[in-house]
């Protein structure tokens, strides 16, 4: 099928595209690059299966380009976005190391986090609705193996839920992926989930990437490097930023097992509830203020 006629004729009239290329095909959406006015933008089109994605949309309309890519129009389940450009920070981070990105991390998430004078949409979605996956998985059980696991990380959730400071919009799925790059040499963010509560949790998802350096997200030395930065980003303690981190792998592996993953042939699984206990034993035996 060509790239064309996976978009509805009307939109080329509506948006003045010139020319248009399929340049992701993902189970949530097809999205292409076009060329209008001489120049490029993203359109997304979301799938049925993701209608989910909303909220963020909804939040990058109420972000108005700070921070992230500018939502330029909306039509039913296809945006039009500004073109954040295709160098991600995991190539930053392959070429000059992790300190480097999470500098660009921290750089991007002031600009993400800066107060913003409009109303927040209310699509967002609140943490409590976020982690109902692990609630669930706690309460059914899983696996014999991560009943302690689940039910620690639920104990903790709800700990961490009944004392959200500074409640706002969030990306939601903030990691060295979804931080792009233009040719002006501006960071921003993209693909928000668009959530609502404490900012700190909007780092949680910096500590499981980049995706597939299972040796750099377990090493305890980065854990704690990664929380003591974040903790004095965010003028909290140090408990707090990796108790989200912990909730949130443990929440990642109730996704996965919801989608059919097995505990004996899936490393991301692994290193996901890997990451969880070692973030739990730092916690539990205070090596982390």
């Amino acid at each position: 099928m060509a790239a064309s006629s996976a978009l509805p004729a009307a939109l080329f009239e509506t948006w003045a595209i010139d020319a248009v290329e399929l340049i992701a095909d993902t189970p949530s959406s097809l999205v292409f690059r076009v060329q209008r006015f001489g120049s490029t933008n993203i359109v997304k089109s979301l799938k049925p299966a993701g209608r989910g994605e909303l909220p963020g949309l909804d939040f990058l309309g109420w972000r108005q380009g700070l921070g992230a890519v500018r939502l330029i129009d909306l039509i039913g389940d296809v945006s039009l976005l500004e073109d954040g450009g295709s160098r991600t920070l995991r190539e930053h981070h392959d070429l000059f190391g992790d300190e480097a990105a999470t500098a660009i991390v921290l750089h991007v998430l002031e600009k993400l986090h800066a107060p913003n004078d409009r109303v927040a949409p209310k699509a967002l979605v609140s943490l409590e609705r976020h982690f109902r996956s692990l609630f669930e998985l706690a309460r059914t059980g899983g696996p014999s193996d991560l009943k302690d696991l689940s039910g620690w990380a639920t104990h903790t959730a709800r700990a961490l839920l009944n004392d959200q400071l500074d409640s706002k919009p969030l990306h939601g799925d903030f990691h060295h992926e979804n931080i792009v790059q233009d040719g002006a040499g501006e960071w921003r963010a993209i693909d928000p989930q668009g959530l609502y509560g404490d900012p700190v949790y909007d780092v949680a998802n910096v500590f499981g990437n980049p995706l597939g350096k299972a040796e750099l997200i377990l090493d305890r030395a980065r854990i704690v490097r990664l929380t003591e930065t974040f903790s004095s980003h965010f003028c909290c303690n140090g408990r707090k930023v990796l108790s989200y981190a912990a909730v949130h792998a443990t929440l990642s592996a109730a996704w996965m097992l919801e989608g059919g993953s097995s505990l004996s042939d899936d490393a991301r699984l692994a290193e996901r509830l890997s990451f969880a206990r070692i973030a739990k034993s730092l916690l539990v035996e205070q090596f982390v203020d």
